[in-house]
């Protein structure tokens, strides 16, 4: 007979396991769809899309990520690279592939670096729609066509698109961990998708093609200025307020590596944003995603006191049924979303650990410091952008673009 106290925890651990369970089943059921470019072919015009492309001091991706723009499937786009002042080459190697380079090394009070590159180049953007993708992506040919098809077949005024993500150092084995995670605060791609549930949004930084008027009805990059999680920001509002969102989940259209440089670039980039991310986020989706925390910390303990306290092997077979289950969910996930790698399986509470350690870096750096570095730069970022009330910017706020000091190259 097991004591009183193992009984209640295994109790408390198997509801968790069928609550996380269901709920995962609940937001992962979704109408499978073939996506193509029909739409656009039917429609037989293509809408002049502007490419913009923020960076800074990204020579070793820029050449490759522009190449693949430039070899896109499409006849009507142009490619601006807002560059924030680098101190590489990477200025002088966009010049090779674009139709317009910026430059611009000071950030006005209040801004995100690159929030600011994004501006300034959606202010000289001659399309009807914009697409913000960043300087570490690989686009596939069609990948363009298939987005525009569908953002003008679904009618919205934001489309984003998860892509591919490559998984090359062991660091970068958290990535999956953190969007798993990130499956559970939106809700599941069908309710992102669904118009009526305006409190289930994410976007993806990667990939996020507007319409230009939708763009400028939520105030676009001025209205979000000091967001350091502009896509999940740009989601929250285009979600409630237009009711227009659509996520494609089609991750072989573009592709992506992260944080390959190191550990330490890894650790700034992912605790940069966790903790604003949670600010933004309604308080349920977050009590479910603690509900999964709790079972991913606690599987492994259960297998070893389970196997101190009981000898029943169908209670110990069940735990570690439990824990296989934890990691089918994952894999079931991840498939056809990014590379997999053993460490990411084998280590998946440790790597939960470590995960909870970097949202308390983040809370810290949010709340008590209040200020980040990324690229050497440091920010303060406004935990409160995209929830405010929409008000059009006033003249005054409009003259910066005027006095802003940058050269066209």
């Amino acid at each position: 007979m097991f004591p009183l106290w193992f009984a209640i925890l295994t109790c408390v651990y198997l509801l968790l396991v069928i609550i996380t369970t269901v709920y995962y089943i609940i937001i992962s059921t979704k109408r499978t769809e073939l996506f193509t470019d029909d739409f656009l072919l039917r429609k037989k015009h293509e809408p002049f899309v502007s490419i913009i492309v923020p960076t800074f001091n990204e020579e070793k991706n820029i050449e490759t990520c522009l190449s693949s723009l430039k070899n896109l499937n499409y006849s009507r786009f142009e490619i601006i690279v807002s560059d924030g002042g680098s101190t590489d080459d990477t200025p002088f190697l966009a010049e090779q592939y674009t139709d317009k380079v910026l430059v611009e090394s000071s950030v006005p009070e209040g801004w995100i670096g690159k929030n600011y590159g994004c501006h300034l180049a959606a202010e000289r953007a001659q399309g009807e729609l914009l697409l913000f993708t960043d300087a570490d992506t690989r686009h596939t040919p069609n990948s363009l066509r298939i987005a525009v098809s569908n953002l003008l077949e679904k009618t919205v005024d934001l489309l984003t698109i998860f892509p591919y993500q490559k998984l090359s150092r062991w660091w970068e084995s958290i990535i999956p961990l953190y969007y798993f995670l990130s499956l559970f605060v939106s809700g599941g791609i069908k309710k992102v998708n669904d118009a009526k549930n305006d409190d289930n949004f994410v976007a993806i930084g990667q990939y996020l093609l507007f319409t230009k008027k939708g763009y400028k009805q939520i105030g676009g990059y001025e209205r979000i200025k000091g967001s350091i999680i502009d896509d999940y920001a740009f989601a929250r509002l285009v979600k409630k307020e237009l009711r227009s969102l659509y996520y494609l989940d089609c991750s072989k259209l573009v592709y992506t590596e992260m944080y390959p440089d190191s550990l330490s670039h890894c650790w700034s980039g992912l605790k940069k944003f966790l903790y604003a991310g949670v600010k933004i986020t309604p308080a349920r989706r977050i009590a479910v995603t603690i509900v999964m925390i709790l079972w991913t910390l606690l599987a492994p303990l259960m297998i070893m006191l389970t196997s101190l306290y009981s000898d029943s092997w169908g209670l110990f077979g069940t735990i570690v049924f439990s824990y296989a289950l934890l990691l089918l969910e994952f894999n079931l996930y991840w498939q056809n979303k990014g590379s997999h790698r053993w460490l990411t399986y084998l280590f998946f509470p440790v790597q939960m650990m470590m995960f909870i350690v970097l949202m308390l870096t983040s809370l810290v750096e949010s709340t008590v410091i209040k200020t980040t570095t990324w690229k050497g730069r440091k920010y303060s970022p406004d935990l409160s952008a995209g929830l405010d009330d929409f008000e059009s910017p006033s003249p005054s706020n409009e003259l910066f673009t005027a006095q802003s000091q940058y050269n066209q190259r």
